[in-house]
């Protein structure tokens, strides 16, 4: 493993585990195994670590959200495997979900970094759009309809992760369907 990596990986379990603020830099030099020089090579300080980290796990949900989307899907099972897409990695990877829920609510996030990784996750926005404008979905800002839906997968991880609920296709099923009908049009 990269020593860059290690320091990424480090980083997301410490902030998964104690949040952004109780991370400390020296913390994540200790953890990591990497010397303080060699981190600050990487990264100019703990701002830049984490928003670069920020940045890549965006990338890597959004090449994950698009997978398998084939273009002569029905819009509908579009909105369902592109939901089911982003659940799935976040199953898959709950350290990185943890990550992204503390420092996405975080005011050390800046809408500049916000804006600037929203290309990560484009086609989904585009997506949206095009519902809107075919008539598919109701007429309600991009933004508003996709928190909407993030947090309807946010609910459902978060209470599958902590053994809240079981986890069953059915109930995946019947969650994405949930959210298809709050935002479509009759």
């Amino acid at each position: 493993m990269s020593k860059r990596k290690q320091i990424l990986d480090t980083t997301i379990n410490l902030v998964s585990e104690m949040g952004l603020h109780a991370t400390p830099m020296s913390l994540i030099i200790k953890e990591s195994n990497v010397a303080a020089g060699t981190i600050y090579h990487y990264f100019k300080s703990k701002d830049k670590l984490i928003n670069t980290l920020y940045s890549e796990l965006h990338e890597e949900m959004g090449n994950a959200i698009i997978q398998n989307i084939n273009h002569e899907l029905n819009y509908k099972d579009k909105f369902f495997l592109i939901w089911k897409n982003l659940f799935l990695f976040y199953k898959t990877h709950p350290r990185k979900f943890e990550f992204l829920e503390h420092y996405e609510s975080s005011p050390l996030i800046k809408n500049e970094i916000k804006e600037i990784n929203q290309r990560h996750y484009q086609p989904a926005i585009d997506f949206f759009k095009t519902g809107i404008q075919l008539g598919v979905l109701r007429n309600l800002p991009v933004a508003l309809m996709i928190n909407l839906i993030f947090s309807n997968v946010s609910t459902l991880i978060r209470m599958v992760l902590m053994d809240e609920i079981e986890y069953t296709d059915q109930l995946l099923k019947e969650t994405i369907q949930s959210s298809w009908d709050s935002i479509k049009i009759n």
